[in-house]
């Protein structure tokens, strides 16, 4: 167990360390995570100029804004203003900004570490048993990990049909982005009957998912 008085970012983030159960103590905890938090939404905003990195908003940013929102109104944009008033509130909001700072796709480190690794072993993986398996990029990765389509399907069929459901998704985006505008019965053709029918469910299932899939 670490308790501090001294507070750092590494420190609060450290899975060892237990939060104050005092308020004006934890109004400091909060207020180190926070400008951290904030700083690294600023570098994420920078990336958008990076060709390279331009989806980078679309990941942890995204959720972040959504958090933030939530917490201070549609036109807020940064984690750090005045705390939370109840203890339930400000842990609730500390809570938020430790999953941003956590979330690898917070940082441009992290975005290409944590799912380049996970692309190349995954299309090692796959194309073994699946010679029509389209090559995902670190970018596809990411992407798919930090929507919420991911969580959903992992629950519904697993993880890995998950991953075939949506890399079948891919290959056919095309025709699957024109059927949801058109909103017409969609048949994805693919060479498994069983994974035919579970990309079928996904999508009438998760339609909103799946645009926010493609950032429609």
């Amino acid at each position: 167990m670490i308790i501090l008085k001294g507070y750092t970012t590494k420190q609060i983030l450290d899975p060892n360390y237990w939060l104050p159960d005092d308020y004006n103590e934890l109004v400091k905890v909060y207020k180190t995570l926070a400008k951290s938090a904030d700083q690294r939404l600023v570098r994420l905003e920078s990336y958008q100029h990076d060709k390279d990195f331009k989806p980078a908003t679309q990941w942890a940013y995204a959720r972040a804004m959504r958090d933030i929102e939530q917490w201070s109104g549609e036109d807020a944009k940064r984690f750090n203003t005045a705390p939370p008033e109840s203890m339930t509130d400000l842990l609730s909001k500390i809570n938020d900004i430790k999953h941003f700072l956590e979330s690898p796709t917070s940082t441009k480190k992290g975005i290409v570490d944590v799912y380049k690794k996970r692309a190349d072993s995954l299309n090692k993986t796959m194309k073994k048993s699946d010679p029509n398996w389209k090559d995902l990029t670190w970018k596809d990765m990411a992407q798919y990990f930090d929507s919420a389509l991911s969580d959903k399907l992992a629950k519904k069929v697993g993880s890995k049909t998950a991953l075939k459901i949506m890399n079948t998704i891919q290959r056919n985006e095309k025709e699957i982005v024109e059927d949801i505008k058109e909103k017409k019965d969609l048949h994805v053709k693919v060479e498994n009957e069983m994974l035919d029918i579970a990309v079928n469910k996904a999508l009438a299932q998760y339609p909103d998912e799946v645009k926010d899939f493609f950032n429609m």
